[in-house]
């Protein structure tokens, strides 16, 4: 009976580890399409219904309520580590505002952002919020934006260092940007998804940036 108990207990271990890392995997590719969908969007004709102030830097069309966005983004924040948001840069600032929002996207219970990280141009630096806590530069009141705008398919991130870094005649900061995603009952299971300049979108296996 002990043996079978220790073995039966091992197996539920097991299992449940796979299960964690699978809807982990799953959250990442996510992510990763949430920024995609942002870079199609970007460099596309998508309308966001709004109103013709608010409208910023876009095209209005009064007879669908519609602005259509200089850009559109991802943004992640320390504050609401287990959610995401998809926005139209109405003014075209890179920026997040509240008005801006189109789509938000929550985590499973039990997995949260734990890092936000974006790596300078010109140093190769890594400008960090970590693991909740104020142990890199960004400090707790960290955001992250990758924004695209039409007609090229290249990101452009902004920070809470950097915040006019992707608005109109504002100089690019960074090359990169990455996320990490953890299971909360084990953070050694985890997960980033990053983002380059080019455009290009990766998950990786490792917990840091690819």
């Amino acid at each position: 009976m002990g043996i079978m108990i220790l073995i039966t207990l091992a197996l539920l271990v097991r299992q449940s580890r796979f299960d964690s890392s699978t809807v982990l995997r799953s959250l990442a590719y996510g992510v990763a399409l949430s920024v995609r969908q942002a870079q199609v969007y970007g460099t596309s004709v998508v309308g966001t219904s709004t109103t013709a102030v608010a409208c910023g830097s876009g095209f209005y069309n009064a007879l669908t309520s519609s602005c259509y966005a200089a850009g559109y983004g991802v943004y992640f924040s320390a504050t609401t580590p287990t959610s995401y948001i998809l926005f139209a840069d109405l003014n075209g600032d890179g920026q997040y505002t509240p008005n801006e929002f189109v789509k938000s996207f929550s985590f499973s219970n039990g997995y949260v952002i734990s890092d936000i990280c974006a790596t300078e141009s010109s140093t190769g630096n890594i400008d960090c919020w970590v693991g909740g806590t104020t142990a890199g530069l960004l400090g707790n009141s960290a955001w992250v934006t990758a924004v695209f705008k039409r007609p090229n398919p290249d990101a452009c991130f902004a920070t809470n260092l950097q915040t006019t870094a992707c608005a109109a005649g504002g100089s690019p900061f960074y090359k990169s940007a990455y996320v990490k995603i953890i299971a909360s009952a084990d953070s050694a299971n985890t997960k980033s998804v990053t983002v380059t300049v080019p455009g290009e979108v990766s998950v990786c296996v490792t917990g840091t940036s690819c």
